[in-house]
């Protein structure tokens, strides 16, 4: 006989939420794309959401939900300018690779600020 009442709770949005989290993780430390990087992030930060949703109402506490409606505001915008960053960073090496981001900053660390070879 299946039990069925663990899907009545606020377990299952725990489970869900781990899932939504770890799947984030994964696509962060798997993907070598700058854009699925900000994307995995985003994942991750909605998924933080989830919990603390699910904990504000099954403790009563309208003061949770409140702030996870602050904090996705705040997400939207830092999802803006990551965005707008990894437009500049395309523009700049036509490619969205994570792994040349290192070129960068050796650069910078020989003083060659400009850009010239």
């Amino acid at each position: 006989m299946i039990n069925y009442s663990f899907f009545a709770g606020e377990k299952v949005f725990y489970l869900i939420a781990s899932i939504i989290i770890l799947s984030g993780f994964y696509l962060l430390f798997t993907k070598k794309n700058l854009l699925l990087a900000i994307l995995a992030l985003e994942i991750v930060f909605n998924g933080i959401n989830l919990m603390f949703a699910t904990v504000s109402f099954y403790y009563g506490d309208l003061t949770g939900q409140m702030i996870v409606l602050l904090s996705l505001s705040v997400a939207a915008a830092s999802f803006a300018i990551g965005l707008i960053l990894v437009l500049n960073y395309y523009r700049l090496k036509r490619s969205l690779n994570i792994e040349g981001m290192t070129e960068l900053r050796e650069r910078i660390e020989d003083g060659d600020r400009d850009g010239n070879d």
